[in-house]
């Protein structure tokens, strides 16, 4: 009877999705495939929601997911997910899709063209490998990039000081031991070069999906979206202590510090986040 419930539940939950499309590019040097999956739209898009899944997977299955579909509608956002793959070798030799300098990013800029036309805007939401790619397109083409959530990678590249900084989040589970050390290495690197990011250690959390993550990032891209990613509007806080502190406080101790595009969104925040 259980099995009967969750089966109906499930066909449900599919049935509210509407059905994605794909899109072929040929694939640049080192690459193996290079597809995106999207939801089709015949709106004028305020911008595009990118989801980029684990390393040489498909991001069919995210842009499928109701809960997505549901996000990028009530914002008026195009959906599209990652599907690159690249010999492992190649991405370990810092030659593969996870580069986003090396033609995958320019890929993505591509397709994206073809299926929704110019450039909007795009937001980025990266798991592992995935978040592999988030951080290097956004260090690679921040005037593309409105916000971003780069999730669990195993190693990062050296964050940069440039003009253009879009917000950002950097997130690991506290039990993810292989890559904890490294994203909250890489967040404080960040923030140590002026960027306004905020950093989410997730409780009790290995290498793994994380609703509850999921659950914030709509809230942090919605804040960004409806003008959060303005800094004199956000608020600074310590990552220690997760209290608030002044923009003068975050200046001189920029590593402990982040910053968050709403006060609402401290709220959240101090909930999901355990240093």
């Amino acid at each position: 009877m259980k099995l009967s419930l969750l089966l109906v539940m499930a066909l449900l939950s599919s049935a509210c999705a509407n059905p994605v499309e794909e899109f072929h590019l040929a694939p640049a040097p080192n690459m193996e495939r290079a597809d995106l999956y999207y939801l089709p739209s015949s709106s004028t898009l305020k911008a595009v929601l990118v989801l980029c899944p684990g390393v040489n997977r498909s991001g069919e299955e995210l842009v499928s997911s109701p809960v997505w579909q549901k996000f990028a509608r009530s914002n008026n956002l195009g959906l599209v997910g990652l599907s690159f793959s690249s010999p492992l070798n190649h991405i370990k030799d810092g030659l593969g899709y996870y580069y986003a300098s090396k033609g995958s990013g320019d890929q993505l800029l591509e397709g994206i063209r073809n299926i929704y036309g110019g450039d909007p805007p795009l937001l980025l939401y990266g798991f592992s490998g995935g978040a592999q790619f988030t951080s290097r397109f956004e260090e690679y083409a921040p005037d593309h990039v409105l916000t971003w959530c780069a999730y669990s990678a195993e190693w990062w590249d050296i964050p940069l000081h440039k003009a253009q900084n879009p917000p950002g989040l950097v997130a690991c589970g506290e039990s993810d031991a292989v890559r904890y050390g490294a994203s909250i290495t890489y967040f404080k690197q960040g923030r140590a070069v002026g960027k306004p990011w905020v950093w989410i250690s997730l409780p009790r959390t290995d290498h793994e999906n994380s609703p509850l993550l999921d659950d914030f990032v709509r809230k942090y891209f919605s804040a960004c979206l409806n003008g959060g990613s303005n800094l004199s509007r956000g608020v600074w806080v310590d990552v220690d202590t997760k209290l608030i502190v002044s923009e003068q406080e975050a200046q001189n101790h920029p590593s402990l510090s982040a910053w968050l595009p709403t006060q609402q969104l401290y709220d959240d925040w101090k909930t999901i986040h355990e240093p």
